[in-house]
Order: C-alpha cells, then sequence, then structure tokens
C-alpha cells in the first residue's frame, strides 16, 4: 500500500511536470496580436512553478510517517474492532482488555476494522492532541504503527459520524 503511494505520488508529479513543460513550450511561440511582453514572462512563472512543486515534492517525501516503523518489528499487536458504539480491543500478548498498557518507546500495531459500519479511529494523547487515525471499515483491516513516547493515558475516540450514540464511542489505554 505504502509503496502504491509512492508511486501514485510520482505520477501526478510527472503529469505536473508535463504540464508545466506544455506550458513553457507554448510560451516560446509568437503572439499575432496583443502585448508579447507578456507572454514572454510566463514561462519563466512556469518554469518558477515547475522548480517549487519538484522542489516541495522533494522535500515532503522523506517527511512522510507511513515507512517511519516498517522495518522494527512491533512490541506488540492490538487488534481493535469498531462496534455501534464501542471499541474492541483485542491484545496480542494475552493481556486484559479491560486495562490495555501499551509498552513505552516500543513500535505497536493497531489492526483495525469494523463490525458494522465505519468508523474513525483516533488516538489522542492526554492534553487531546491527535497522535495518529485511522479508518475502521467492516471486511478491511487497517494497519497503524506507533512508538508512543509519552507515558500516560491515551484516549480512542471515533472520527467518523456513525449514529446517534457517536459520541459515547470512547475507549483509551495507558503507556508506561
Amino acid at each position: 500500500m505504502i509503496q502504491m503511494a509512492g508511486y501514485l505520488t510520482l505520477a501526478v508529479a510527472l503529469v505536473i511536470l508535463g504540464v508545466a513543460a506544455f506550458v513553457y513550450a507554448r510560451a516560446r511561440q509568437s503572439v499575432p496580436n496583443g502585448n508579447a511582453s507578456v507572454y514572454r514572462v510566463r514561462k519563466y512563472y512556469a518554469a518558477a512553478l515547475a522548480v517549487a512543486l519538484l522542489g516541495a515534492l522533494a522535500w515532503s517525501l522523506p517527511h512522510t510517517p507511513y515507512g517511519a516503523y516498517s522495518s522494527e518489528e512491533p512490541a506488540m499487536r492490538v487488534e481493535v474492532i469498531g462496534r455501534m458504539w464501542f471499541w474492541e480491543f483485542k491484545p496480542s500478548d494475552g493481556s486484559s482488555a479491560d486495562s490495555l498498557v501499551i509498552p513505552l518507546g516500543k513500535a505497536v500495531e493497531f489492526e483495525v476494522t469494523a463490525a458494522d459500519v465505519n468508523h474513525g479511529f483516533g488516538i489522542y494523547d492526554s492534553e487531546g492532541h491527535l497522535v495518529g487515525q485511522t479508518q475502521a471499515m467492516p471486511g478491511y483491516t487497517n494497519r497503524l504503527r506507533l512508538k508512543f513516547d509519552e507515558p500516560g493515558h491515551y484516549s480512542v475516540l471515533c472520527m467518523e459520524y456513525c449514529g446517534m450514540v457517536h459520541h459515547m464511542m470512547i475507549n483509551g489505554f495507558t503507556v508506561r
């Protein structure tokens, strides 16, 4: 999935580069009437746009979080099932799902799915900042790898309206 996103990003960047090259080539043609100096300037704008877009792409690709812990074997896996209107945790280490404890500073993989409708699986730290999120969809498992560097209580909230009791779809775990 990660490789597919990279290929798609590369394809879009090449399309943008092709459009910029087309605009640059058209800027070199003579203009029969009108202000020719305006048309000569646009080739520089097209070149500047291409350089800016490629520069932004080159700068941002290494900073994407998707492969951050992909080479590291997770210390723990947690199966997460979204149901109307609660989150069910099933830790791989056999510990209690009622008082889930995640290891501090180690990669953890959440295997997120849904039993009924789409849900948004969002993990928030104790200050209410979003730490990570993915979709919980029936018949599909999304994998979310995170490493928690701060101990404390983390809340899991539903980020997609899933029915009348959506606002009560809250669970959590402790990191230590």
